[in-house]
């Protein structure tokens, strides 16, 4: 893993460096079949169960893999990651999942995009960040959007599910929208934030 420092603290979430000793947190993560109109990798629970996937993301050079903790509770809630880091291009594959729907709001999500997202700009350097998701996710690709991304390209008939194949998504922002764009959503954060009070 590129860093294994990283730490933001926000209102309702915090976000640091995965570790093995997050495996008894995540290993009771459900595979829920809602997962499937969300994320193009139906598999993504399943692997992280594996007692060796934090080994392998702990060893990836091109990898950034921070686990999302409700600051109430202290518990992880979910993943969020920078993968395929490519430092000479400037670019990256950013992701997040939460575990329990009742996580998937505004409230916690927000906060701990926005503090990858902002991480990558502005300590990488890098000029793009970019993401996938399924086209029947709308959900997600109007988060996607408000975090600044655009979608760009669509891939038809990409991924297999269910005896389907599902279009998907590739969006994407850049540095530039992101730095013009950053107060906006720092108030948009602390407006959310603020409603959920």
């Amino acid at each position: 893993m590129i860093n294994k420092n990283i730490l933001c603290v926000g209102k309702n979430v915090s976000i640091r460096f995965l570790s093995n000793n997050d495996y008894q947190s995540i290993s009771f993560w459900v595979d829920n079949e809602e997962n499937f109109n969300y994320f193009p990798n139906t598999n993504f629970v399943s692997d992280i169960k594996d007692p060796d996937w934090i080994t392998r993301k702990l060893a990836d050079k091109n990898g950034v893999y921070l686990v999302i903790v409700e600051n109430k509770t202290q518990k992880i809630i979910g993943l969020t990651l920078l993968e395929n880091i490519d430092l000479i291009n400037k670019n990256a594959c950013w992701g997040i999942y939460m575990y329990d729907d009742k996580f998937r709001k505004l409230t916690y999500s927000l906060e701990s995009s926005f503090f990858i997202i902002d991480y990558a700009f502005s300590k990488f350097k890098l000029n793009k960040i970019y993401n996938n998701s399924l086209a029947t996710n709308s959900r997600g690709r109007k988060f996607h959007k408000s975090l600044g991304f655009e979608e760009e390209a669509v891939f038809n008939n990409q991924i297999f599910i269910d005896g389907y194949y599902e279009d998907l998504i590739w969006s994407s922002v850049n540095r530039d929208k992101w730095i013009d764009n950053k107060d906006n959503l720092v108030n948009k954060i602390n407006k959310v934030l603020e409603n959920s009070l």
